[in-house]
């Protein structure tokens, strides 16, 4: 009664479902916010003042205390906000246009990240003074006391972090009780996703800090444990394993050390058992690593370098041809003991048989003993040791070949992610495998590619020759299939994202579109999804052509290299192209207008600010949808049909280029009124029997790959300005990409890919991938890796960063370090990653990571909420794989021995990676 008799008269006269929601989200507000003043005046400002001067130190208080008051203050308006709205209440008034006025401003995403990465430290600070100063403790009961609720510092201080999961159940509650045709109906769906948006963000950062507040809980447990250990405590360092193993001593004799593997350290104890009571120490995490090594006493021997320390490869031919005789040996003992029962349940007289299958089993039980005694180096691992005083081998036995192969396995992952010796660049981290169950038999990944704007997700395009099918990878929370649905009755050959319509961009002729289109947000919901959503961006700058930093924009392409398909290129006649057809000026003409459908569009359908998808298919259709449409429930924008295949589409300089079967390109423009789709340029770049089957765009100019050769077209004249021959025997191009000055090239059938200078069109070196790709194989079954190496030729090429990315027929991905490359530089060496496909990789494209990064590598927000100003110095990229099948190549020898060979090898597989 008192609360309602506090509530404005405007309020009282409209007691409905709705105002009762509002009603309860000002009360909660207004709660929120005198929890927040108690902070600032019963505790902050107390510890401040000068009667209790010295109690607590400052920066202990402001460690405490940090961000506090300016979330009051922000809170503060806000609630001021929501009273003046419930002054002047009506059934139509508006609440939601209220929250994204406030909560789309940067400060709020600042003040809250700041205030949750700081919350475990100022958790810790509370808990240490209290324990160091008795005074200190006394002064936070007497304010809980005085507390109308009675609530500690404690209570009150996790109150910023509950306040969002508070504000999604009261805005889901009032939506819900909102009349959809309701002025607030929208702006409240707006200020949902907003706040979601923040809550999904602040819950990431949270489970950040905690993280690394366990990883460093962890290490100093870990120096508690360790005799002689206290410097293990580092702002990267984190504990992966523990192994009790022996080492030789001298005159024949081992002795038992314990092995602390960390990811950049080993560390090698001595071990003493306990005797009498186990000393029960204070550990923080029960069931925590340190916790389970009390049984021992550890003293510090000596501590390695992981950059310092080999694994001397045993012959893995041997140890594999042992393994399955000890597995085979072991099966026929369990069959030999089911046959034995199965015996003694016969009712005629079986003495004879009873003793045959015992002889047997002691023979096979026998043959496992000697296998197992004699064959010791399986639980043997050979170090080898760079120190200051020359190489020194070290050799380990572990209990069991498991815990051995367990040991090397994270050593050799952990020696991967420190940074590659040579080139100095990031391993990139693998995220996770994402199956995609086939809704038809025989799809197969044909190519894919990244939406623009914010919601980053992943076009998957799947085709069997007779539908095409796009799958949804949506990365946000996590990487998960959305879905996935069929938009054409044919194969689909190509997609390319073209970005909504920019009246700068066209001015550049050299311009590349980038996955991080700079887009004027169309609201303030997009302002703060920008934030969450995607890492900073780099700001782009006109330049002209010869510049560096020009050439560096072109790196990142948005159409994605789909995997060669071997139908597309195996129809085509392989032979040269003629000499004639290397003119310098292409047959260029303006084509009539082509019978084609253009679909009925509303005006949101056609607004020509939207960024959009290009599926080009083998039945000469290119389908075009909004990138943001729901392609589950909404048809194509527009559909364009040409009179053959369409083989690649790419964006250039305000243009998209689009190459056909029968040897044209043809060019689609655009002006403020969006695409002209009936009248596109028309360059007869090949020909019938040698098309264009690959476009790439080379720092403005479009290379088009024929058969062996490349063309290129200078794409404001359409004119041929080079050719260049990359394949003598005529075998066709199959992948291309670029990385700053030069393009990498392969061709059909082979395991070898070509360097090339892309002003002098000379070949650098040419790679062979064969020797990396078989040490990948290495633990294959030996039948798999020899079909798998006979047929070896790479499927797709991806420039992202500074790597090149190969995908290859056996499943194997590689990259290559691009960078630094010079004229006669030797090739750079190539480096297979671990996880792969079982079959062919078909496609490989990147998108920009949604992940939680750094405070600093936050977007930087101006005070305006739609003027947002981005950078690209370390923004995360996620490279996606899709092929058949996943395997993981360190452990493929143990998977065909346990049935897990190929893992789900007909199922098509998504595998992500942090670059």
């Amino acid at each position: 009664n008192n609360a309602s008799n506090a509530l404005p008269t405007a309020v009282l006269k409209c007691l409905d479902t709705r105002t009762h929601v509002v009603v309860e989200l000002f009360n909660t507000e207004k709660s929120y916010v005198e929890s927040l003043q108690t902070i600032v005046l019963k505790y902050l400002n107390q510890l401040k003042s000068p009667e209790n001067a010295g109690l607590v130190d400052t920066q202990t208080v402001d460690e405490i205390f940090f961000m506090v008051p300016a979330i009051l203050n922000i809170h503060e308006r806000f609630l001021e906000e929501l009273r003046r709205r419930l002054d002047s209440w009506d059934p139509m008034q508006k609440i939601g246009d209220a929250f994204v006025d406030v909560f789309s401003r940067p400060v709020i995403l600042d003040t809250y990240t700041s205030f949750v990465n700081n919350w475990n430290r100022a958790k810790d600070a509370i808990r240490t003074t209290r324990q160091k100063c008795p005074a200190f403790a006394r002064f936070l009961e007497a304010m809980a006391r005085e507390h109308k609720g009675k609530l500690s510092l404690d209570n009150l201080l996790i109150k910023p972090v509950q306040k969002f999961p508070n504000y999604e159940l009261i805005l889901s509650r009032l939506i819900k009780h909102t009349d959809v045709d309701h002025p607030d109906q929208k702006p409240l769906q707006e200020a949902l996703k907003l706040v979601h948006d923040i809550l999904m963000f602040l819950n990431c950062k949270e489970k950040e800090a905690l993280e690394n507040g366990q990883r460093e809980t962890a290490l100093r447990e870990l120096e508690g444990v360790i005799e002689g250990m206290n410097d293990l405590v580092t702002p990267d360092r984190a504990f992966l394993l523990f192994d009790l193993v022996s080492m030789p001593s001298g005159q024949a004799t081992r002795k038992e050390r314990g092995f602390f593997l960390f990811n950049d350290l080993l560390v090698i104890t001595s071990i003493k058992r306990r005797s009498g009571t186990i000393r029960k120490t204070n550990m923080t995490c029960p069931g925590s690593v340190a916790s389970t090594l009390d049984t021992n006493k550890y003293k510090f021997l000596t501590k390695i370098s992981l950059d310092d320390l080999e694994i001397v490869k045993s012959k893995d031919e041997n140890i594999r041809r042992i393994m399955k005789e000890i597995e085979h040996l072991s099966d026929d003992s369990n069959k030999l003991t089911q046959i034995f029962d199965l015996a003694a349940s016969l009712r005629c007289p079986h003495q004879l048989l009873e003793e045959s299958i015992r002889d047997l089993q002691r023979e096979v039980q026998r043959q496992l003993s000697e296998r197992q005694t004699n064959d010791a180096q399986l639980n043997i691992l050979e170090l080898m040791l760079n120190s200051s005083g020359g190489i020194q081998n070290m050799t380990v036995l572990f209990s069991k070949p498991d815990k051995r192969a367990q040991w090397e396995e994270a050593f050799t992952e952990a020696k991967q992610k420190l940074a590659s010796a040579l080139e100095r660049c990031q391993i990139p981290e693998f995220v996770v495998s994402v199956p995609i169950r086939k809704t038809r038999a025989g799809l197969q990944f044909t190519c894919a590619s990244p939406t623009l704007g914010i919601q980053r997700d992943v076009w998957v395009c799947n085709s069997d020759g007779y539908v095409g099918q796009v799958c949804v990878l949506s990365l946000v929370p996590e990487p998960t299939v959305t879905s996935c649905n069929g938009v054409c009755n044919a194969r689909i050959l190509c997609v390319a994202s073209v970005p909504a319509s920019n009246d700068s961009s066209s001015s550049h002729a050299n311009a590349s579109i980038n996955i991080s289109i700079q887009e004027p947000p169309a609201s303030v919901t997009n302002a703060i999804n920008s934030i969450v959503n995607s890492k900073p961006r780099e700001k782009r700058r006109p330049t002209d052509g010869s510049s560096t930093e020009s050439r560096n924009s072109c790196n990142i392409q948005l159409d994605s290299d789909s995997s060669s398909e071997d139908s597309e290129t195996e129809s085509q006649p392989e032979r040269a192209v003629s000499p004639s057809s290397s003119s310098a000026v292409a047959n260029v003409t303006t084509s009539l207008p082509i019978a084609h459908r253009h679909q009925e569009s509303n005006s949101e359908e056609t607004d020509a600010l939207q960024s959009t998808m290009w599926l080009g298919t083998e039945d000469g259709c290119i389908h075009v949808y909004n990138c943001t449409d729901n392609i589950r429930i909404k048809k194509n924008k527009i559909k364009i049909p040409h009179i053959s295949a369409v083989y690649s589409i790419l964006y250039l300089s305000n243009k998209v280029f689009v190459s056909l079967a029968n040897g044209d390109v043809c060019i689609y423009s655009r002006d403020h009124n969006g695409w002209n789709t009936t009248t596109p340029f028309t360059v007869s770049v090949g020909t019938v029997t040698s098309p264009v089957t690959k476009l790439l765009n080379v720092h403005g100019k479009l290379w088009c790959a024929i058969q062996g050769c490349i063309k290129v077209l200078n794409t404001t004249t359409l004119q041929v300005d080079s050719q260049i021959q990359i394949s003598n025997d005529s075998k066709p191009i199959t992948n291309m990409t670029v990385l700053d000055e030069y393009v990498w090239i392969s061709v059909q059938n082979s395991a070898h890919i070509k360097c090339c200078h892309h002003e002098s069109y000379e070949v650098i070196f040419e790679v062979n991938l064969a020797p990396s790709v078989n040490k990948m194989l290495s633990n294959c079954d030996d039948i798999i890796r020899q079909h798998k190496a006979a047929c070896l030729r790479v499927t797709s090429l991806l420039a992202c960063k500074d790597l090149i990315w190969v995908g290859t027929s056996a499943g194997v991905l590689l990259t290559i370090a691009g960078s630094n490359i010079t004229k006669g530089s030797t090739p750079p060496v190539v480096t297979g990653i671990p996880h792969g496909h079982t079959g062919h990789v078909r496609f490989l494209t990147f998108v920009e990571s949604p992940v939680c990064g750094s405070t600093d590598d936050l977007p930087k927000l101006s005070d305006s909420k739609t003027d947002i100003v981005k950078t690209n110095t370390n923004r995360t990229l996620l490279v996606i794989s899709g092929g058949d099948g996943y395997e993981d190549f360190r452990s493929s020898g143990n998977n065909t021995m346990s049935e897990i060979a190929g893992r789900e090898d007909s199922t098509n597989h998504l595998l992500l990676w942090h670059v």
